[in-house]
């Protein structure tokens, strides 16, 4: 029996490359955007997540979140406190209100206090 893969077209294709962001159109390869990562991060690698309409980068121990239409930079936490290297993303779906779990509340603060 042979397998056989039937890939679909990706609604969305972003890239990290030389400290840059870079959205390219699935269909023609034609750059859309280049965002330049934010000053200060000085990043080689980074992981990218896409969530609905953000485009979340971690790099170099600093998280940052662009517009998926334009590229342009939503919201920058650096993190303070937490060291340098590659940043892991990951985002679950989203919950019927006031289901948040504690453990999602606790990383929100934790956040917002690095932050200030």
């Amino acid at each position: 029996m042979r397998l056989t893969m039937n890939l679909k077209t990706p609604e969305h294709i972003v890239l990290f490359l030389n400290g840059n962001v870079v959205r390219v159109d699935p269909l023609t390869g034609q750059v859309l955007w280049v965002t330049r990562q934010p000053k200060g991060i000085h990043a080689r690698f980074a992981t990218i997540v896409i969530d609905g309409d953000m485009v979340l980068v971690g790099a170099n121990g600093h998280i940052f979140a662009l517009d998926i239409e334009d590229g342009r930079v939503l919201w920058l936490n650096e993190l303070k406190g937490m060291g340098y290297g590659l940043v892991t993303v990951a985002t679950a779906g989203p919950q019927a209100p006031g289901q948040a779990t504690a453990a999602a509340a606790g990383a929100a603060a934790a956040g917002a206090a690095a932050a200030s």
